[in-house]
């Protein structure tokens, strides 16, 4: 997805706040009531956002729609700090989620830690400059857009192919890379810089997130979900055994949960 800056005026900062998150935890879904806007300044995060998978790490910026998304769950891999922003404007920052690769920009790192302590602050005058800080924050994520955007254009091909056919067959990277007219390692190159993960991780956590998804439906034996979810190399499904903390919500995971490999190392 191409990133588009909409936004005519922000209506409302509700908040801006610093959080510190240890590993790992799932986080289950629940309704966005307001949009919110994360800089990561450590750790690493894998994001289940409707369809979308995303990797959230250190120097990224995750974006998050208001409303009632389909699947929102949240994996981290390591501890990590971030500061949210959650606001509301006359229209989103995108209709979607995204992450972005800031890590080229200084300025934007300091303008999230120029935001949280001035809203902490609570001096005279401090929700102005807040907003007035946003505005600038928002300026600066346009300009980053620009060469992320022409270089998803170029990786297009491959994108459409991955979506269309993950679950009906493998890839090689020689492959993606050929319909996208480029060497392997270019290729790979600009597929990480754009979605942090390799062509092949991002492949994975669409099948896990798939997984995931027949597994809470509790209608099908494990050996059937691996295949169901195009995993022709394994002959069972693994599910992170943190999934047993949520026993209450989810009993059958929790029987079968014996430990996990979310990405598989390749």
């Amino acid at each position: 997805m191409e990133e588009k800056f909409v936004i005519t005026e922000i209506k409302r900062i509700v908040m801006v706040g610093k959080n510190e998150y240890s590993t790992p935890m799932l986080s289950f879904g629940h309704t966005l009531n307001y949009n919110e806007l994360i800089f990561h300044f450590s750790g690493h995060a894998t994001v289940f956002f409707d369809d979308l998978v995303l990797e959230t790490k250190p120097n990224t910026i995750r974006f998050l729609p208001k409303g009632e998304p389909k699947r929102y769950d949240v994996l981290h891999h390591e501890r990590g700090e971030c500061i949210d922003i959650f606001f509301q404007a006359d229209r989103p920052l995108s209709p979607q989620a995204f992450v972005m690769n800031v890590a080229q920009s200084e300025k934007l790192s300091a303008l999230f830690k120029k935001i949280f302590l001035t809203w902490v602050s609570k001096k005279e005058g401090y929700y102005f400059e807040s907003v007035s800080l946003l505005y600038r924050i928002f300026a600066e994520m346009q300009k980053d857009t620009a060469k992320p955007s022409r270089h998803k254009l170029k990786i297009a091909p491959a994108m459409d192919m991955i979506h269309s056919d993950f679950l009906k067959r493998d890839f090689s990277l020689s492959e993606l890379a050929a319909i996208c007219k480029m060497g392997e390692s270019y290729f790979q190159k600009l597929f990480k810089e754009i979605y942090g993960v390799s062509p092949l991780k991002y492949i994975n956590g669409l099948k896990i997130s798939h997984a995931k998804e027949l597994i809470m439906s509790d209608m099908y034996p494990m050996h059937e979900i691996s295949k169901l979810s195009g995993y022709s190399k394994y002959s069972k499904v693994y599910v992170p055994a943190y999934f047993s903390s949520q026993q209450a919500r989810l009993p059958r995971i929790s029987k079968r949960s014996q430990g996990y490999s979310l990405f598989p190392e390749y």
